[in-house]
C-alpha cells in the first residue's frame, strides 16, 4: 500500500523558512539511513509549485538541501515543457540543478537532446552540444532535418529559444550556419520575428522573393510587413490587425515601384472591420481601393473586378431586422464607365413579421429605401433617383383531412421614385402595385420496401400583379434567374424597379427519395402559363413571352461522398436556354468539384454569342503526406482555357514544402496573360500556429 506524505525538506528552526511554500512528495517507500538522507523509492513524484517531477528513486540531504534523482525522470513546470532524463541533481524547490542525458520536448512538438542541462530560478534550462528537431524519429535513425547548437537556452516565460553556433542540418549534411539563432517556443502564439520566405518567378514580375517580418505591437495590435525583391518591382506589402473587446480590424495593402508602369507608384488597400455595439447593432466597415485596373491582376492579389468600399449598421432579431449601408463603387472592367455606373450609392431597410391573431397567418412588413449617384452630366447616362418603398404581405394556409393544403397570399407595394437628369421620364413616380394569390398543394408520402421514404408533391398556384405605375429607368433588376426559389413568386425580378405584371398560373410538382442505405435523389418540374404575352424579361431569362421555358432541377446524393445538382431551362422544342450542373465527390483520398455552366446568346445581356464555362478542383491525396491539387476553367464554347493552377504539397509533423505553378489567360486589352511558379519550404514546429498534424509513423513499422 502507498504511502503519502507531505514532507518539508527544509528542516531549519527560523520561522521564516517554515513560513516557505513546500515540496510534497508521494513514494512507495520512504525511509531515513543512518546518516540522515531521506530515501524515497518506488513511484516517486515531487511537487512545487507548478513543478512536478516522477522518478524511481529520490535522495534528499540535508546538507546544502538537495534532491539526487535516478530515473526514469520526468520533470513539467506547467508551461508545457517536459524534461525527460536518467539523471538529476535539483534543489528542493526544483527550481536549479544540474540534469543529466536529458530530452527536453516543447508543447509535444520539438525535442532538444542534450547530455546536460541546467536549470536557473525555474525559469531558464540550458544545455550544451545539443540537437533540436521538430520530426519523428526512432532510435539510430537521423531526423529529416535538426538544428545542431553549441548552447541553447529555453526562456520558459517569455517562451523563447536562443541558440549560439547553430547548424541547420538536413539529413545530417549543414545546409545553413548562424551564429546566434532566435526561435518562439511553439507554445508561444504570436511573436516578433521574421517568417517563411516564399520564392516565385512570374511572366509578369520575374523572380522574386518575399521574406515577411512579423511584429507584435501589443497583446491585440500586430504588423507584417513583407518587403518583395525583385528585378522588375520594389514593393513593401503589409498587413495590420487590431482586436477590440467588442470587434476587430485588418487593413492590407501594398506599396509598388515597378519597370510594368515605369514612373509611377502603384499598389492597393483593403481593409475590413466589425464591431458589436449596444443593443445587438452591428457595425461593419470594407475598404478596397486600388491604383490601376491591372494592379490586382499582376500582383496576384485578388479576382475583384468591381471595388467596393462601404459602411454598413444592421441589427436582426427574431422577427425583425433592419439595415442601413453607405456605400462607393467603382467597376474595373474595360466594358464599364464609372462615370455612367451608380458610384455612391445609399440604402437601407426594415423588416418585421407580425402574427395578427384576428386574421391568422403571418404579416410582413418592408420599408425600403435607395438613394444612388453617377457622376456624368450626360442625360439618361449619367441620371441619378431615389426610391422609397413600402411593401406588406400576408400569407396564411390551411390544412385539411386529406392532406390538401390551401396557401393565400396578398401583397401590397407602394414606391416613390425621384429622378434627375434623365429626359426620357418623368422626375416624379409613383408606383403601386398589388399582387393576390391562391395556390393549392397535395403531398404524398409512402414507405419504401428497404424502410426509407418516399414523397411527392404537386403545386397549383393563380397569381396576379397590378401595377399602377409609368415607364421606370431598370436598375436593379438587369438580371433576371428563373429557378426554384422563385417559382411560385409574385415578382420574379430581384429588384423594385421591374415588375412583372398580369395574371399568371405558376405549376411544379417536386419529388424526394431518401433511401435506408443513405442514398437520396430530389428533383422539381415548374413552368410558368400567363394570359398574355409580356416582354419584361430577356429571352434567355427563360420568362419571356406567354409560357415560360421548363423549369428542370434534380440532385443526387450517396453516402459514399457523392454529391449531384443539376438545373436547366428547356423550351417545348428541345433548345436549352441555360444549364447548371455541380458535382462533389469526397473520399479519404479525393476532393473534387466540378461546375458547369451554358447560357445561350442574349442582346439584352449584352452577350452576342452563347457561352459555356467547365471549372474542376481536384485535391488527391497519392501518397501518405503528398497531397496534388489542380484547378481549371475551360470556356467550352470557344474551346480556350482562363485558369490554370497546379500545387504539389509535402507535410508531416516537422516540415512543410509547397510547390505551385499557375497560368491565367486575360479577356482584358489592358492585361496580358501570366504565368507564375512559387516554393515554399517551412520547417513546422517553432512557428507560431504551428500545424497540427498528426504522427502517423511508429517505429519498428515499414
Amino acid at each position: 500500500m502507498r504511502l503519502f506524505l507531505a514532507i518539508i525538506f527544509s528542516l531549519c528552526s527560523s520561522l521564516a523558512v517554515w513560513a516557505q511554500p513546500t515540496a510534497n512528495l508521494i513514494a512507495d517507500r520512504i525511509e531515513i539511513a543512518p546518516n540522515g538522507v531521506l530515501i524515497a523509492s518506488g513511484s516517486v513524484t515531487v511537487w512545487y509549485g507548478d513543478t512536478r517531477i516522477t522518478a524511481s528513486k529520490i535522495s534528499y540531504t540535508r546538507k546544502g538541501e538537495q534532491l539526487k534523482i535516478t530515473g526514469p525522470i520526468s520533470l513539467t513546470d506547467g508551461s508545457k515543457t517536459v524534461i525527460l532524463a536518467e539523471q538529476a541533481t535539483l534543489t528542493q524547490d526544483l527550481s536549479q540543478g544540474i540534469i543529466k542525458s536529458a530530452q527536453i520536448i516543447l508543447s509535444q512538438k520539438v525535442q532538444i537532446v542534450s547530455n546536460q542541462v541546467s536549470r536557473v530560478n525555474s525559469r531558464y534550462s540550458q544545455a550544451y552540444n545539443v540537437a533540436a528537431t521538430a520530426c519523428f524519429i526512432c532510435k539510430g535513425e537521423v531526423p529529416l532535418w535538426q538544428i545542431r547548437a553549441k548552447r541553447i537556452v529555453h526562456d520558459s516565460l517569455e517562451k523563447q529559444l536562443y541558440f549560439d553556433q547553430a547548424q541547420l542540418r538536413v539529413r545530417d549534411v549543414p545546409v545553413f550556419f548562424f551564429p546566434y539563432l532566435r526561435l518562439p517556443d511553439p507554445s508561444l502564439k504570436r511573436a516578433t520575428g521574421f517568417m517563411i520566405p516564399k520564392l516565385s518567378t512570374s511572366t509578369t514580375l520575374g523572380a522574386a522573393i518575399r521574406t515577411p517580418y512579423f511584429i507584435k505591437l501589443t497583446a491585440n495590435k500586430d504588423l507584417t510587413l513583407t518587403p518583395v525583391l525583385s528585378s522588375k518591382t520594389d514593393t513593401l506589402n503589409y498587413r495590420y490587425r487590431q482586436a477590440y473587446k467588442a470587434g476587430n480590424l485588418q487593413l492590407e495593402g501594398a506599396l509598388s515601384s515597378d519597370k510594368l508602369l515605369p514612373g509611377r507608384s502603384r499598389g492597393y488597400l483593403l481593409g475590413n472591420a466589425d464591431f458589436e455595439l449596444d443593443r445587438g447593432y452591428i457595425l461593419g466597415m470594407k475598404l478596397q481601393a486600388v491604383s490601376d485596373p491591372s494592379y490586382l491582376f499582376e500582383y496576384d492579389v485578388s479576382e475583384i473586378d468591381r471595388l467596393e468600399s462601404n459602411i454598413t449598421l444592421n441589427r436582426t432579431r427574431r422577427v425583425k431586422s433592419s439595415e442601413l449601408r453607405f456605400s462607393n463603387y467603382r467597376s474595373l472592367r474595360d466594358s464599364e464607365n464609372n462615370a455612367t455606373q451608380p458610384t455612391l450609392v445609399t440604402e437601407g431597410n426594415v423588416q418585421r413579421r407580425l402574427y395578427p391573431r384576428s386574421i391568422g397567418g403571418a404579416l410582413d412588413l418592408e420599408t425600403s429605401f435607395l438613394a444612388s449617384y453617377r457622376y456624368s452630366d450626360q442625360d439618361v447616362n449619367g441620371y441619378d433617383n431615389a426610391r422609397l418603398s413600402l411593401i406588406t404581405d400576408w400569407h396564411r394556409n390551411w390544412k385539411y383531412q386529406n392532406g390538401i393544403v390551401l396557401d393565400v397570399e396578398t401583397e401590397l407595394e407602394a414606391s416613390q421614385y425621384i429622378i434627375r437628369q434623365n429626359q426620357t421620364v418623368n422626375p416624379n413616380i409613383t408606383n403601386i402595385s398589388a399582387a393576390p394569390a391562391i395556390g393549392l398543394r397535395w403531398p404524398f408520402s409512402r414507405s419504401l420496401q428497404d424502410g426509407g421514404v418516399q414523397l411527392l408533391e404537386p403545386r397549383i398556384q393563380l397569381a396576379g400583379l397590378k401595377s399602377f405605375a409609368k415607364k421606370l429607368p431598370n436598375q436593379d433588376s438587369t438580371r433576371v434567374e428563373f429557378d426554384e426559389g422563385n417559382l411560385f413568386r409574385f415578382n420574379r425580378s430581384p429588384g423594385f424597379d421591374q415588375t412583372e405584371t398580369g395574371t399568371r398560373l405558376n405549376v411544379g410538382v417536386s419529388g424526394v427519395r431518401n433511401y435506408k442505405n443513405g442514398l437520396n435523389t430530389s428533383w422539381e418540374v415548374g413552368r410558368v402559363y400567363r394570359e398574355r404575352n409580356i416582354a419584361t424579361f430577356s429571352e434567355s431569362s427563360g420568362l419571356s413571352g406567354s409560357v415560360s421555358d421548363w423549369l428542370v432541377v434534380g440532385s443526387f446524393g450517396t453516402t459514399s461522398g457523392i454529391e449531384i445538382i443539376a438545373r436547366a431551362l428547356l423550351k417545348d422544342a428541345g433548345d436549352v436556354n441555360k444549364t447548371e450542373a455541380r458535382l462533389l465527390w469526397q473520399n479519404a483520398k479525393h476532393k473534387i468539384a466540378a461546375t458547369h455552366v451554358g447560357l445561350s446568346a442574349d442582346i439584352r445581356e449584352d452577350r452576342t454569342t452563347s457561352s459555356s464555362s467547365l471549372a474542376l478542383n481536384w485535391q488527391y491525396d497519392f501518397i501518405q503526406n503528398w497531397q496534388s491539387s489542380s484547378e481549371f476553367q475551360l470556356d467550352s464554347a470557344v474551346g480556350r482555357l482562363s485558369k490554370l493552377n497546379m500545387g504539389l504539397r509535402y507535410v508531416n509533423e516537422c516540415l512543410k514544402i509547397d510547390f505551385s505553378a499557375s497560368r491565367r489567360f486575360s479577356t482584358s486589352a489592358t492585361l496580358t496573360d501570366k504565368t507564375e511558379f512559387g516554393l515554399t519550404i517551412e520547417l513546422l514546429g517553432f512557428s507560431s500556429g504551428v500545424l497540427k498534424t498528426k504522427k502517423n509513423r511508429q517505429c519498428g513499422t515499414s
